[in-house]
This record gives C-alpha cells, sequence and structure tokens, in this order.
C-alpha cells in the first residue's frame, strides 16, 4: 500500500508541476504582450511599465510615437500602446498653444465633471479626469523672437484611455496623469522650449 501511495503522490506533484509550468506558459505567451515592449515606448518617450498597468494582459501589444515638426501650433508628438486582443488604447498628445495658464485652466474647465481633481505644482498645472488628464507648462518655442511672443505659449499633453482597462478610480487615474507627464517632459525637451526650466521628476500624488 505504501509504495502505491507513494507513486499516487509522485503522480499527484508531477500533475501539478505539469499545470503550474502550464499556467505560467499561458501568462507569458497570452498576458505579457506589454511586457515584450521596448522598456521606453514611443521612441523612449513613456515608461513600459505604466501602459503594462492599465492595459488588460494581451498576447500582443503595439507602440507607437508620431512626430510633427514645426514652430508654435505645428509642432506634434504623439504616443500610443495598443492592446490587439482587446483593442484597449493608452495614448497622448503633445502640442505648443499661444494660451497663458489661466486662459487653458478656463478652457479645461468648462467641460468639467465631478471626477475633476487638480494639480498645480512648481509651474506644471495638471487636471485629472476619471480617464483622461490635461496637463500644462509656460513653453514659448523655439524661434519665437521676444518681440514676436507677446502672448503667452503652453506646452500642453492630453493623455486618455479608450476601452478597457486592467485598473479603475484612483489608481487609473494616477497612471493616465503619470503617462501624459512622461510625455509633457519628453515633449518640452524636444519642444526646445526657451524657458528652459527643469521640471520635477513626478507629480504630487492625487491620493
Amino acid at each position: 500500500m505504501r509504495v502505491i501511495e507513494k507513486k499516487m503522490t509522485k503522480q499527484a506533484l508531477a500533475g501539478l508541476a505539469v499545470v503550474a509550468v502550464g499556467a505560467f506558459g499561458y501568462v507569458q505567451i497570452f498576458t505579457k504582450g506589454v511586457d515584450r515592449l521596448p522598456e521606453r515606448v514611443c521612441s523612449g518617450a513613456v515608461d513600459r511599465n505604466i501602459a503594462a498597468i492599465v492595459l488588460p494582459g494581451t498576447m500582443t501589444a503595439h507602440e507607437r510615437g508620431r512626430r510633427v515638426d514645426g514652430i508654435g501650433e505645428n509642432f506634434l508628438f504623439s504616443c500610443n500602446v495598443k492592446t490587439r486582443s482587446q483593442d484597449s488604447i493608452l495614448s497622448g498628445d503633445g502640442t505648443i498653444h499661444d494660451v497663458s495658464a489661466d486662459e487653458w485652466r478656463e478652457e479645461v474647465e468648462a467641460d468639467a465633471d465631478a471626477s475633476k481633481l487638480e494639480v498645480d505644482f512648481q509651474g506644471v498645472r495638471a487636471v485629472s479626469y476619471a480617464s483622461q488628464a490635461l496637463i500644462y507648462v509656460p513653453c514659448t518655442p523655439t524661434g519665437k523672437k521676444p518681440e514676436e511672443a507677446g502672448q503667452d505659449y503652453g506646452s500642453i499633453v492630453e493623455s486618455r484611455t479608450i476601452g478597457d482597462t486592467a485598473v479603475t478610480g484612483d489608481e487609473l487615474r494616477q497612471e493616465v496623469t503619470d503617462f501624459a507627464y512622461e510625455l509633457l517632459k519628453y515633449n518640452y525637451r524636444i519642444q526646445g522650449c526657451q524657458e528652459a526650466r527643469t521640471l520635477p521628476s513626478r507629480l504630487p500624488r492625487f491620493a
């Protein structure tokens, strides 16, 4: 009987090992698509881990950074991370506009709802909604002479999610805002803003 029991125990352990290996393989193949993207997506603009937290597990994922060069409002840099099977997207767009911080805030608040939260930190203003974030920092574009820059300019980023997400609530809000801020820092550097300020490494947490 003991021999039979030992054989059954070994078979059970072997079965568990197969199940564990199978589960590990499933996770690696079918849920780690985003983790196989570059460490910093969109030409190095944004930390991949943010997208990995926000987007559902998927077998394949794609990232794309798009840059349109130009002075002032002709500049655009966008970042898009998409899971193919779930069709979930985390994206952001950065531009320069001739708008002051107060004017920008008035425009943003025109569509405000109960989910709105704000952060104003070292000259950077961020407004967050449930799955959308908008960030502003003063930025006079390269090529604008002082006498030509009578109005205020700002580097602006908007990020959002489309489709299902792996997290919700405050965690989603924070990650979408962090995504936008990483994109803002990248844009600020490549736009060559004349203010040339040192941006904080990250914004204060919402919670």
